[in-house]
């Protein structure tokens, strides 16, 4: 029989739920709004909408498949339980791997943020990498509160992102910011020079 080893529950389900919150909003959300608005034009919203449900769609499921195996591994025990080894595993690294790709990219997103253009960009984003690396090293409960924190951030600057855009005589546009994010401007006659189509909301 299988020894399977179970990790001491540190969380409540308000931690558990910022930490989803965390994984699914983050610096991404600054980044990928212009492209997003010049590849799909009049449909963005459309595309935000079907977005939405495939995120439904894996959340409900993840949820589904950790209260079936409450082990530690997560719903990556699927895989091993009811495939084999071998599906656990690719499952299991697929993750890591997917997440590692991840980070570096949100991590450069911050940096675009921090710094101009420059070598500096790639050392301010493996300094974010390195201190993040370090708060999880102290522990899960640490890591749930950066999390908060982050969380709380990206929620105010979005807030007021919406909030300001829709104050903009004319109606929001798109433009791009230094990693891409949107920015607000405006279109009456003498403010400011109209956006191309593709890029208006």
């Amino acid at each position: 029989m299988r020894a399977v080893t179970q990790l001491a529950r540190r969380l409540r389900l308000s931690d558990a739920v910022v930490i989803g919150l965390g994984s699914m909003i983050g610096a991404g959300v600054f980044a990928v709004w212009a492209p997003a608005a010049a590849a799909a034009g009049e449909w963005l919203f459309a595309g935000l909408a079907l977005a939405a449900l495939a995120a439904y769609c894996n959340a409900t499921s993840s949820a589904q498949l950790a209260a079936r195996y409450p082990t530690s591994g997560g719903t990556y025990i699927y895989g091993r339980e009811q495939l084999n080894d071998w599906w656990g595993f690719l499952a299991g690294w697929g993750f890591v791997i997917g997440k590692t790709a991840s980070a570096a990219a949100m991590a450069l997103t911050v940096a675009a943020y921090l710094v101009p253009e420059g070598w500096w960009q790639r050392a301010v984003a493996a300094l974010a990498v390195i201190v993040l690396v370090a708060v999880n090293y102290h522990g899960v409960t640490r890591t749930a509160l950066l999390t908060k924190v982050i969380v709380a951030v990206v929620l105010l600057v979005l807030a007021w992102f919406v909030v300001t855009t829709l104050a903009v005589s004319g109606g929001p546009t798109l433009g791009a910011g230094p990693a891409g994010v949107p920015t607000a401007s405006c279109n009456p006659p003498g403010c400011c020079s109209s956006p191309s189509p593709a890029t208006r909301v």
